[in-house]
């Protein structure tokens, strides 16, 4: 399935429809870049696949549910031939009233805990789940959006449930991933501006020290790390996809002053100088 073909590519569709489900044997891309609006809800039949999120090779394999949220950048590498995965794509303006819904309110988990294994029973539930939604999803009944909306309340509070974390977050947990909710939405503002995990402590009254380790606490990275994370995610899709763009536009592009600057941040992230990687 090409790029043409791959369903994620037809934001006309998803953005009339809000939610389609569909079951596909490709990834939208291969080595480059990828970034959508939508999010996408992915169940793994057979095969696998393995690519980078957030700077992290990952693999997906039969019996994950996995999450990738709305301009999540990945980089596909490779795609098994028996390949598998029931999609559920959800549009960005069915998103964005979405994530009001208690059964999706702490969401952004899915940016540091993407996927989860299931269980047999867990298996069969979600698919049981996910085929009376791709029902509804294709059904033009004049309830279908709230059809939709009931069964991705039901799909939504089963992923939590399954992941072992419905009950069990103390006080403490549930105010660190609030905490990182609030640094992520302005680090993905403000990440050409500021680059120094000082300024974004002081946006959200902490010092830098505590802000940090709380971060990490909560995400396995810290506060820098995420900064760079997301700087060389965008870097990696800006050299890919604006080819237009010299290195050193990119580099001013993402708020380095100075090209050399951005060469030895970039390869210290991916162990490629910026041209290296364009060009591979």
């Amino acid at each position: 399935m090409d790029k043409e073909q791959h369903p994620i590519w037809n934001q006309e569709y998803i953005q009339h429809r809000g939610v389609i489900v569909t079951e596909v044997d490709s990834m939208p891309t291969s080595e480059m870049p990828f970034q959508s609006d939508a999010m996408v809800v992915g169940l793994c039949l057979a095969g696998s696949s393995a690519f980078d999120y957030n700077m992290e090779q990952k693999t997906f394999v039969p019996q994950e549910l996995a999450v990738t949220l709305p301009n999540t950048i990945l980089t596909y590498s490779t795609v098994s031939a028996d390949y598998r995965v029931l999609l559920v794509i959800i549009s960005k303006a069915f998103f964005d009233k979405f994530v009001h819904r208690s059964s999706f309110i702490d969401y952004k988990k899915y940016y540091y805990r993407p996927a989860c294994h299931l269980s047999d029973e867990q298996f069969a539930n979600i698919q049981a789940v996910l085929h009376v939604l791709r029902l509804i999803s294709e059904s033009n009944h004049a309830k279908r959006k709230e059809g939709l909306e009931n069964m991705l309340d039901l799909l939504f509070y089963a992923m939590t449930r399954y992941r072992g974390e419905e009950g069990r977050k103390s006080e403490t947990e549930t105010r660190n991933e609030q905490l990182f909710s609030r640094f992520y939405d302005l680090l993905m503002a403000h990440y050409q501006a500021h680059h120094d995990l000082a300024w974004y402590a002081d946006q959200l009254g902490l010092s830098p020290k505590y802000f940090s380790s709380v971060v990490r606490l909560t995400t396995e990275k810290s506060a820098a790390e995420w900064i760079d994370v997301v700087l060389a995610m965008q870097a990696k899709k800006l050299l890919r996809t604006r080819r237009d763009l010299t290195v050193q536009q990119v580099a001013y592009e993402l708020g380095f002053n100075e090209n050399a600057s951005f060469c030895r941040f970039f390869k210290d992230r991916t162990g490629l100088r910026p041209k290296e990687y364009r060009e591979t």
